[in-house]
């Protein structure tokens, strides 16, 4: 117990690594301007619950200039550390090495990726060695994906449906809940604090993107984590705020998602051609209502009308 009193100590010290968050509410955005905040202004950390913490850097800024957060979890153990999610390039992946080991003094024990997007797994060289003894989780899909980098850190184990492991007494169940925004996606939760860490699953205030989604099918995945008993339900990119806005907003991703997956239908039944992202007429035709204006809509749109014409086409990979 005297380990986990000095991660309780430090932890305590660096529980956010920038001011708390005003109770301000802001426009309906992931892009970090709409916060009035600038990429000095990260990497940062907020604590969910005693030794859980919401670990965010910056994304890439998109063709239009947004920039959104990318979000981590981090699980502190007496017997090591979870990792949920890395980020997306070196630089990024140094400073959440740096900022893990402010946080504890407790090595790397375990890395679950739940999602195989480059914004995600680009840094993880850098955790990896460091703490070259971490063991890496993913599912077979997701193994599949990452294969196909020369530069990605391979999972060592994989969880095709469910797994549940014991951490410094710290229980994780890595949850495979169905395909949706890469198709390898894992969530994690945490039943004693009850936090559930969806990733890309849960894009808050981002418009649908749908580069390697299936649609459908991760409209009946955010059901399932809207069934589930938790209190913390952390996005992959959007800011996290109250646990009660997050878990208000997770049925709004759904809806956004629902309206994208009917608007294209409509579009689609019109006779509109969508031949691929880049030569997509259909995109100019569909009216997304509120959604137009999300984080990222310019450059998804087109990704995201692509997308469900390859699924009501039959047209997705199996």
């Amino acid at each position: 117990m005297k380990t986990l009193g000095l991660i309780l100590t430090l932890t305590s010290a660096f529980a956010f690594s920038s001011a708390a968050i005003a109770a301000e509410k802001f426009p309906k955005s992931a892009d970090i301007k709409v916060r009035n905040l600038a990429e000095k202004d990260f990497p940062r950390w907020q604590q969910l619950a005693p030794t859980v913490y919401a670990y965010e850097d910056t994304h890439a800024p998109d063709p239009s200039g947004g920039v959104i957060n990318t979000v981590s979890l981090i699980v502190v153990t007496n017997d090591g550390v979870v990792l949920v999610d890395g980020q997306g390039d070196s630089m990024d992946g140094q400073r959440l090495v740096d900022s893990i080991k402010k946080l504890t003094p407790q090595p790397l024990k375990y890395v679950v990726v739940g999602s195989d997007h480059i914004d995600h797994v680009g840094g993880n060289p850098e955790p990896k060695a460091a703490w070259p003894a971490a063991v890496w989780i993913a599912s077979p899909a997701s193994k599949a994906t990452m294969e196909r980098n020369k530069n990605a850190v391979l999972p060592a184990e994989l969880v095709g449906d469910k797994r549940t492991m014991t951490v410094g007494g710290t229980e994780l169940q890595i949850l495979n809940l169905g395909r949706a925004h890469t198709g390898g996606d894992l969530a994690v939760y945490l039943p004693a604090t009850k936090v559930l860490f969806l990733g890309e699953i849960y894009l808050r205030d981002v418009f649908p993107a749908m580069r390697s989604a299936y649609p459908t099918e991760w409209i009946e995945t955010i059901k399932k984590a809207e069934a589930m008993n938790a209190d913390w339900i952390v996005p992959g990119h959007g800011f996290v705020d109250s646990k009660a806005e997050l878990k208000a907003d997770l049925p709004e991703a759904r809806k956004a998602l629902e309206a994208v997956v009917a608007e294209v239908k409509r579009v689609h039944a019109t006779g509109a051609k969508c031949e691929s992202p880049q030569n997509c007429e259909a995109a100019k035709q569909a009216n997304f209502g509120p959604y137009k204006d999300w984080a990222l809509s310019g450059s998804q749109i087109p990704l995201a009308v692509a997308k469900v014409y390859q699924e009501i086409e039959g047209k997705l990979p199996k």
